[in-house]
């Protein structure tokens, strides 16, 4: 099959290359040079040279990562923001050992940060280097070859890839007969690497569109480093093509023994893989694997041929679901473009693998009715659709698995029918999830979900909250209305153990929903409504990563709320380190089954991206008086949040706040005296009433102390030291000051 390029203008200059590891250097634009397929639709690439012979000369000294050393090889490698992260290296070979003797030039390393959290799967063969560069705190980074000549990379976000989804479909049978849901939901908690044997065939086109079967293979390396490297967060699961990889791998659709993509994508393949795999005319045979797939060039289809079949070796027909379960009939093509690249990796073949290892679709565009649809739309786990229907969350999947998914595919490999792989020990213990207590909540009202977790090993640990609830065919997109079925999409684990309901760009656009791509991915309900959320904590172990998750429910009130701030909610300026009145709807949030008798109330400077306290645990009863910060900002906003429950609300605009230089003798000039200044342990105040009242405030706008001046003495012996502000309330006059504390 023909190979489709374009063209554009890249330099590389491979002169500079720095010591100690610099192996990169920025292009500049000067020749013609032939651009990668899957590479055509990213606009103002950052562009690097890479000194391959330098990168191979490093990496010969990276321990297995079966020797349970630490690396001594050390690579800097760039992210899509053009800094520069270093990572140890290890091999982490996706050959069976006979199959890497063989090809030695084609490897598959993973490397953990030196000073980060991040984690890196790469792969190099003489196509190239790829690599996927997973954070805890931001979206995956992808490098893959942008020239076909090697002489330049391309570095960008998996978020920045547009590659085109929309003709691909996986064909299982679209309506599941039965529910399979198992009560006892299992994580990856059991410290066990799975290590499977793949048998990956190719159809002739693929293997013509990669030159030869040394290329097919290498083609096929850079696909499972990202599968391994995902499978291997999420489930402890490894997957290494077998040693007998060359017989079936074909470079000629003239001669191989599978259908052209017309019909080989309709299904065919399904059957045609098994009679490859299961016979003994290309020298497998059922013994030699324990998951078997197929590659196709085009047809725009995937299918895993059953759910939950690897290890099966039965072929036996399954009227219910009407497929054979048997471990060697999946395949994956694309519709367009090449059969490479993340999209294809992640969207396609971590999809039709999830499938083979038991792992049902979570999208809800159309009712299947399994046990996993729990994601509004197409869905946006790697068990949806993201990309391929009219419904769609966002163009793409992220690369994890849903809650649901991770209880499907651990529920299988645990199972006898699954736990046919090789276990090894990783010594890695899970993590110990706690989503908190259940809540009441008013209606239409927004709402943060906070859980914590802790870790035997010290890992760092990230926190995906998903809402949990299945969708049946009588309940649709997210709604204000719907009072059962998924009203909130699911986001990237991130390093922070709470989540908004919905988003805070949301909340602080005012709206009580989220838009997505095609439909509104996250609803607040407006009805009386039982919300169910899972809390799923990974600890992101590099060599079979473990997770643990809690439950919890959130019941929605709807004779209650909503619950909202209505001052300050317009772009005012306030002085700072002034006196405001806060005001908000209590809206019924004090009767039962509420119950909210106090609020704290919060402050934002940046625009609502860090909060502090004003004023806490003071009575919900629709007002009360703060003093704000003395900082200059234009990006100030306030939040009125209930005090033991998770509802909130935020202004709805941004208000400025000007600050106010205040002399410590200003309040001489009212006779008010307030010394010595710096104070030590007590603060003197004379020339007021003895039934004046006083509060004083941290540089922050924190009340850290108030009382009364009976005495005319304040202890401040308790406080740190630092600037603080007193206000001085002598009958309705009121009097400011700064002191020093020592």
């Amino acid at each position: 099959m023909k190979k489709v390029l374009s063209f554009a203008l890249i330099s590389v200059s491979l002169a500079g290359f720095a010591q100690n590891g610099k192996l990169w250097k920025k292009t500049t634009i000067s020749n013609k040079s032939a651009v990668e397929e899957s590479k055509q639709f990213l606009k103002n690439p950052s562009l690097y040279a890479l000194d391959y012979t330098a990168l191979k000369n490093t990496l010969q000294g990276a321990p297995k990562s079966t020797e349970y050393v630490k690396s001594k090889i050390i690579v800097s490698f760039p992210d899509s923001n053009g800094e520069f992260e270093d990572f140890r290296i290890y091999e982490k070979s996706n050959f069976e050992p006979a199959l890497q003797a063989k090809y030695t030039d084609i490897r598959s390393y993973v490397g953990e940060s030196v000073f980060g959290n991040s984690k890196i799967y790469f792969s190099v063969s003489p196509l190239g280097l790829s690599t996927m560069e997973m954070h805890s705190d931001k979206t995956m980074d992808i490098i893959e070859p942008y020239a076909t000549d090697l002489s330049s990379y391309v570095v960008f976000k998996r978020t920045d890839d547009k590659g085109i989804a929309k003709e691909f479909e996986c064909k299982l049978p679209n309506t599941v007969k039965g529910n399979s849901q198992n009560a006892d939901s299992k994580s990856a908690d059991d410290g066990l690497l799975r290590t499977y044997r793949l048998a990956l065939s190719c159809t002739g086109e693929y293997g013509a569109w990669a030159g030869s079967v040394a290329n097919a293979l290498a083609r096929m390396n850079t696909t499972m480093t990202r599968v391994n490297g995902v499978f291997e967060n999420e489930f402890a699961i490894h997957m290494n093509l077998i040693a007998e990889e060359e017989n079936i791998i074909f470079t000629n659709s003239s001669t191989d023994p599978y259908s052209p993509a017309s019909t080989g994508a309709s299904g065919a393949w399904n059957d045609e893989l098994k009679a490859v795999l299961m016979g003994t005319t290309y020298g497998i045979g059922d013994a030699k694997y324990d998951i078997g797939h197929l590659f196709g060039r085009s047809g725009g289809g995937g299918s895993a041929g059953c759910i939950g079949c690897v290890c099966n070796s039965t072929n036996a027909y399954n009227s219910t679901y009407q497929w054979y379960d048997h471990k060697g009939q999946g395949f994956t093509s694309p519709g367009s473009g090449a059969p490479s690249g993340d999209n294809f990796d992640i969207d396609y073949v971590a999809h039709e693998i999830g499938h083979q290892f038991g792992g049902w679709h979570t999208f809800t565009h159309g009712a299947e009715g399994n046990p996993s649809q729990m994601e509004p739309g197409s869905g946006s786990t790697i068990m949806g659709y993201a990309g391929i229907t009219s419904k769609d969350v966002q163009p793409h999947s992220d690369a994890y698995f849903h809650s649901a998914s991770i209880r499907d595919i651990t529920n299988y490999m645990k199972s006898t029918a699954g736990n046919c792989g090789v276990n090894t020990a990783t010594g890695n213990a899970a993590p110990v999830a706690n989503a908190g207590a259940d809540y009441t909540i008013p209606k239409s009202t927004p709402f943060a979900l906070t859980g914590s977790a802790t870790d035997a090993n010290g890992d760092a640990l990230t926190y995906d909250w998903e809402q949990f609830d299945l969708q049946n065919s009588t309940t649709a997109n997210p709604t204000a209305t719907k009072t059962s079925g998924v009203n909130f999409r699911s986001y990237l684990p991130t390093t922070s153990p709470t989540r908004y309901f919905p988003n805070m760009t949301t909340v602080l656009a005012g709206s009580l929903f989220t838009v997505g791509t095609e439909l509104n991915v996250e609803y607040l309900p407006n009805v009386a409504r039982t919300l169910n959320f899972r809390l799923t904590v990974r600890d992101n172990k590099t060599g079979g990563g473990a997770n643990a998750y809690d439950d919890m429910k959130v019941t929605v009130n709807a004779a209650s709320g909503p619950f909202k701030v209505t001052v300050p909610n317009t772009a005012v300026t306030y002085a700072g380190a002034s006196t405001q009145t806060v005001t908000w709807d209590v809206a019924s949030t004090t009767a039962a089954p509420v119950n909210c008798a106090n609020v704290d109330i919060l402050i934002s400077t940046d625009g609502g991206t860090t909060w502090s306290a004003l004023a806490t645990s003071v009575p919900n009863d629709g007002s009360e008086s703060v003093i704000l910060p003395n900082i200059d900002t234009t990006t100030a906003r306030i939040m009125v949040k209930a005090n033991g429950n998770i509802f909130f609300d935020v202004s709805d605009a941004n208000f400025t706040i000007t600050k106010t230089e205040l002399a410590v003798n200003d309040v001489n000039k009212k006779s008010v005296q307030v010394y010595p200044n710096p104070v030590k342990d007590v603060l003197n105040v004379s020339n007021v009433s003895s039934t004046s009242s006083y509060e004083i405030f941290n540089a922050a706008g924190q009340v850290v102390s108030r009382g009364t001046l009976a005495t005319g003495k304040v202890l401040v012996n308790q406080l740190t030291k630092g600037v603080y502000f007193i206000n001085i309330d002598d009958n309705g006059t009121v009097v400011k000051t700064k002191f020093v504390k020592q």
